[in-house]
């Protein structure tokens, strides 16, 4: 019996091992969170949806889907006080609250109010734009008693913090890290006001990345080139148009080994229809149902244009017919009171639609035509045209491009709505230090070329002054690029910068006046005082940045000192010719001596003369005579037209986001407090009438039950929605007061059965251990722990003696009554038996030495050892137990 009793211990030993390493790798999974610092993300906010993906070390990249499982969210808020809704569900209402419903917004970023962009969406939206009086920008009214405002930055960074929360909300993570999109042709002033929405959202942005651009960092992914190709990418989305023109190509890496190569993308060229997209086809699709539903009926075109919800409706049911006849022939446009109770029903078909379009079609290729101009190109250099954008779906798109450069140049090898924010989100991993990506090399493209002007200094024998003109960055440099002016002179400069778009004829413009000061002191600044010459190099640094912003670095004034080392390096490099010159004549002298000569090999001979050498020092390292020492100089930059955001207004702006913010906060809570308060109410109007528990309680408690149940229902229909969170609490904790002695007996007497089962089987086999220690151990051998073995004996008799009383007690009550034996209770004794076994084994008894005969002392490997190893191995078994009694008892009890 020992033997099987060792073998069963050696088992459970291996359980209890596996078991510790389980464990173990649960609580470093469960150390493991989430790298919120870690993770990027890449939004593509445009005008009609925004989608977001993210990057998070050890997964792929990939979307982040909204509250509706989609992979693209509507760029469409609506705003009521303090009370916002976002995406779909702001479309839905957007019929009923169509000045409050901020629609495709994006292109009002960096704005002003007399712009020609914003009297186009003053005609199609019928917001209440305003003029924001201390900028000129683009405001919004939205109808709060205190008459507050709107700013297009506002706006987009509500929208922008939602699309933060769904991260939030899907993955866990809240992610601050992020690259945005923006399209081509985004000035330094609406690149700003991007940069700003992102800054009021909570985001630190890694960069801005032109939306073609992107697409074509993602297009490069996805291959490999093993020779350079160049492709157009034709974007048409809801707002705008542009063609980027892009070459892809391999390079050796010096990142990588030889064997690896760099996949570069080199954007040589984009243009843009700022206007074009299939916003455009929406207004003109809704126009045609105007004119429709006028002709239909006695109401007149210019009465509908004038009811907004009227004006709305037909704008959704406008997007709607637009799809269906992107892929059918005919389609039924119909809008149910549409205006002054009338229903609005009517056909339409991809013809009528097309006619109606027919004025865009030259405006399709004009792009294409202006970045292959712009790019010095021609179609035949063109590898593939590959759509993208939910615009290019419409068939006139596809077939005037196919007419104008041939169908065979058409390629959608490209996911045509995630192709951007895939690329920009790429991006983002390729900025962080936390992501090991494949070496590809975006060349984005600035909007506009830079030139500096500046006067020279005077010169005695040439005349006067004159001023100097240079081009710091062409048409479409790159972005990220350093250049620098260079000028010997010795007075403070004034430098004008000057931009001009790319790719047009437009005149330049002043970009940013910096004054250098400083240079005239810079001398008395140097280490050195022996100047070669008085005027310094001037150099002023420039760059364009992450963001596509040019921006002056720094400026220094480098001088020609004379080295203080040098007479240093003159005078030891003197010593050391002469030190030359006495090692040689040594070394000549020895070679001379006539005995050694004749006695010694030609080898030792060469040995004793390069010993001489040896002894002599090295040659001095040469310093040059004249060194640079650089001085720092002062920089004052005035950019122009760069409508940043002040600090009282970004302040101004969080503080309204912020109590928007803490009001959903208050709103959700308020929601999620009514509908516990529904779901109990429902759960407990079920359960009233349910078998168990009409013999698991009173007439009297049912009738209790249900008449708070009707009381809560009351309630909750007539004043929940006027109440706090508080009292609706209260209302859930009476309610479930009420239900809490009902869910105890009902799960006491579930439970009940397995409690007492493991219980006795607890009991039996401390029993079993003790009766070993009994019979296997001596008196004496036993006597160190013999109080302790007693105590357990005590217990286990005394639990079994109670368990025996309590199940008696607990048979003789009624199914209605309160239990006397309880899951808890039994959990205690099992504890204590726990408790005193671990006492004994904390004794660790032993066998006496052996005997003297064999078989005395096989009986004590069998039996003591073997007893020991039972009695160990078995604890780890009853503290197993033990461990799954206690978190059965740990649970909550539940109907």
């Amino acid at each position: 019996m020992a033997s099987q009793a060792k073998r069963r211990g050696g088992g459970q030993r291996k359980t209890a091992t596996w078991r510790a390493v389980v464990l173990v790798i649960l609580g470093l999974l469960a150390c493991i969170s989430p790298c919120a610092d870690a993770a990027v993300l890449g939004i593509d906010f445009g005008t009609e949806w925004f989608t977001v993906a993210l990057a998070n070390p050890g997964r792929p990249l990939d979307l982040v889907l909204n509250r509706d499982a989609n992979r693209q969210t509507p760029s469409v808020v609506t705003v009521i006080g303090l009370e916002r809704t976002f995406g779909s569900n702001a479309v839905a209402i957007a019929p009923r609250l169509p000045v409050n419903t901020f629609m495709a917004v994006r292109n009002l970023l960096g704005v002003q109010y007399d712009s020609e962009v914003a009297a186009a969406y003053r005609q199609q939206f019928p917001n209440k734009m305003i003029k924001d009086p201390a900028t000129g920008a683009v405001a919004f009214e939205y109808g709060t008693a205190t008459n507050e405002t709107l700013t297009v930055q506002e706006i987009v960074a509500m929208q922008l913090r939602y699309a933060q929360q769904l991260v939030k909300e899907n993955e866990g993570l809240l992610v601050k890290d992020a690259v945005f999109t923006v399209p081509s042709f985004f000035d330094r002033t609406q690149r700003q006001a991007m940069l700003d929405a992102a800054t009021l959202a909570g985001f630190r942005t890694m960069a801005l990345v032109n939306d073609g651009s992107a697409v074509a960092l993602n297009y490069a992914m996805s291959g490999t080139f093993s020779k350079p190709e160049t492709h157009l990418f034709y974007d048409m989305g809801a707002g705008k148009t542009v063609a980027t023109i892009a070459s892809i190509s391999a390079r050796s890496s010096s990142k990588y080994p030889k064997s690896k190569k760099a996949t570069v993308i080199n954007v040589h060229a984009f243009a843009s229809d700022k206007t074009l997209g299939g916003q455009e086809v929406d207004f003109i699709m809704r126009d045609l149902l105007v004119d429709k539903f006028a002709a239909s009926s006695s109401e007149s075109a210019s009465d509908l244009r004038g009811n907004a919800r009227a004006m709305n409706r037909l704008l959704k049911e406008a997007k709607r017919v637009k799809t269906i006849l992107s892929v059918n022939t005919e389609a039924v446009a119909s809008v149910e009171g549409l205006h002054n109770g009338i229903d609005f029903r009517t056909s339409v078909s991809r013809v009528d639609l097309e006619k109606a379009t027919a004025h865009l079609l030259s405006r399709v290729r004009t792009p294409i035509d202006s970045a292959l101009r712009a790019a010095n190109m021609t179609i035949g250099d063109i590898d593939s045209i590959l759509l993208v954008g939910g615009g290019t779906r419409a068939p006139f798109v596809h077939k005037e491009i196919a007419l104008a450069f041939g169908a065979e140049k058409i390629s959608r090898n490209i996911n045509a709505e995630e192709a951007c924010v895939m690329g920009a989100v790429f991006k983002g991993a390729t900025l962080s230090s936390h992501f090991r990506v494949r070496d590809m090399r975006l060349r984005d493209a600035m909007e506009h070329a830079v030139r500096a002007t500046y006067s020279t200094e005077a010169k005695s024998l040439l005349g006067g002054p004159k001023q100097e003109t240079v081009y710091l960055i062409p048409e479409f440099g790159a972005v990220g690029a350093r250049r620098m002016i260079r000028d010997f002179r010795s007075s403070d400069l004034a430098i004008k910068f000057e931009a001009k778009t790319s790719g047009t004829s437009e005149q330049w413009h002043e970009l940013a006046l910096t004054n250098i000061g400083g240079v005239s002191g810079a001398s008395a600044k140097l280490k050195s005082k022996n100047i070669v010459s008085d005027k310094p190099e001037v150099k002023v640094v420039t760059q364009t940045n992450e963001l596509g912003f040019f921006e002056v670095v720094k400026a220094e004034a480098s001088f020609n000192v004379t080295n203080p080392g040098y007479a240093q390096y003159i005078e030891d490099l003197a010593a050391w010719e002469k030190e030359s010159a006495a090692a040689e004549a040594e070394a000549k002298a020895e070679n001379e001596t006539e005995s050694e000569t004749q006695t010694q090999t030609n080898g030792e001979g060469a040995k004793q003369k390069s010993k001489s050498k040896k002894s002599l020092r090295s040659r001095p390292t040469p310093h040059p005579e004249i060194i640079t020492e650089v001085v720092q100089l002062d920089i004052n930059v005035e950019y122009r037209d760069l409508a940043k955001l002040g600090d009282e207004a970004m302040k101004k702006s969080r503080s309204l986001l912020k109590r928007m913010d803490d009001d959903d906060k208050a709103r959700f809570a308020h929601h999620d407090a009514i509908n516990q308060l529904e779901t109990l109410i429902y759960h407990l109007r079920d359960i009233v009438e349910d078998e168990d528990i009409v013999t698991m309680t009173t007439e009297d408690e049912r009738e209790t039950l249900s008449e708070a149940v009707s009381q809560a229902a009351e309630w909750l229909e007539s004043s929940a929605e006027s109440s706090g969170v508080g009292l609706i609490e209260s209302k859930v904790k009476a309610l479930k007061e009420i239900e809490k002695p009902i869910v105890h007996r009902r799960t006491q007497a579930a439970k009940r059965p397995d409690h007492i089962s493991s219980l006795r089987a607890i009991v039996a086999q401390a029993e079993g251990l003790v009766a070993i220690y009994r019979r296997e151990y001596t008196a004496d051998e036993i006597a160190p722990a013999a109080d302790v073995l007693r105590e357990l004996e005590a217990t286990l008799d005394s639990t079994t003696s109670w368990l025996d009383e309590m199940i008696s007690k607990q048979d003789a009550l009624a199914a209605h009554a309160d239990p006397v034996l309880t899951t808890a209770d039994m959990d205690s004794k099992a504890v204590a038996i726990e408790l005193s076994l671990a006492k004994v084994v904390a004794k660790k008894i032993r066998k006496a030495k052996a005997q003297s005969t064999t078989a005395a002392a096989d009986m004590n490997a069998d039996n003591g050892e073997g007893a020991s190893e039972i009695l160990e191995d078995d604890s780890d078994y009853i503290n197993e137990d033990s461990e799954h009694t206690a978190a059965n008892n740990n649970g909550h009890d539940e109907l």
